[in-house]
């Protein structure tokens, strides 16, 4: 459990550049996402999900330690390729859940249900 509480911490402790860099990009995202979504209004859901999909994956890419964190051009670049790669896995998830939600719904038969109204 201390593992958990280690990598949350280090997580949280990502410094504010970088969490604007990956804001800003999330934003982008999320405001082209909306409008192939059913409901626009549903981009405001997706969004924590793509920031926090490309904090975790920024985060891998530091535990790898892919790049010195210390050049700014390698730095603004791997911030940029993990907001891609969290924005990637972030489409892919929401998807995901909204081909299952139609399936469920699809494969429940339909119940008219009586309404109070007509049955004057």
């Amino acid at each position: 459990m201390t593992e958990v509480a280690k990598h949350l911490n280090n997580i949280l402790a990502i410094d504010r550049s970088t969490l604007i860099v990956i804001c800003v990009l999330c934003a982008i995202a999320a405001y082209a996402i909306k409008d192939f979504m059913s409901k626009p209004i549903m981009a405001i859901f997706v969004y924590p999900m793509l920031m926090a999909l490309s904090v975790v994956v920024h985060y891998v890419f530091i535990l790898g330690e892919l790049y010195p964190l210390k050049k700014m051009d390698q730095w603004l670049m791997w911030t940029v390729i993990a907001s891609i790669c969290g924005n990637v896995a972030g489409i892919i998830l929401v998807a995901s859940l909204g081909r299952l939600r139609d399936a469920v719904r699809a494969s429940r038969p339909f119940k008219p249900t009586a309404n109070p109204q007509q049955r004057r």
